[in-house]
């Protein structure tokens, strides 16, 4: 289930990974907008203690208060099966640095191929 806004971001453990991607603003730059990973099974229990601590702490913003002209980050926890467990969307300006030092240091996920036949 997506969390609402009184819910709190179920416990970090091996095999969830988190999903930082950042949106919006006035020019659209690919490679800042494709979503990065951080997969916790490699994560160190201070890591993931870290991580917990700052989902914790993140300020929520709605799409209206972010605007389309402003940047936004969003932060998904993501379940082994693929399912989206806890979002929430973040105005840049008011994301603690450590979300974006850890959107830095992320592994930047794989492009998804189309199945469509489209190139």
């Amino acid at each position: 289930m997506i969390r609402g806004q009184a819910e709190e971001p179920p416990a970090l453990r091996p095999g969830l990974v988190l999903r930082l991607s950042r949106e919006g603003g006035l020019a659209h730059f690919p490679g800042l907008a494709r979503p990065r990973c951080v997969h916790c099974t490699g994560c160190s229990e201070e890591q993931l203690g870290e991580l917990q601590s700052l989902l914790l702490a993140l300020p929520g913003a709605s799409v209206a208060e972010a605007g389309n002209d402003r940047r936004r980050f969003c932060v998904a926890l993501v379940g082994e099966g693929g399912e989206v467990l806890w979002s929430q969307v973040v105005a840049e300006e008011s994301a603690p640095q450590a979300l974006l030092a850890w959107w830095r240091r992320a592994e930047i996920a794989p492009l998804q191929k189309k199945t469509d036949g489209q190139a």
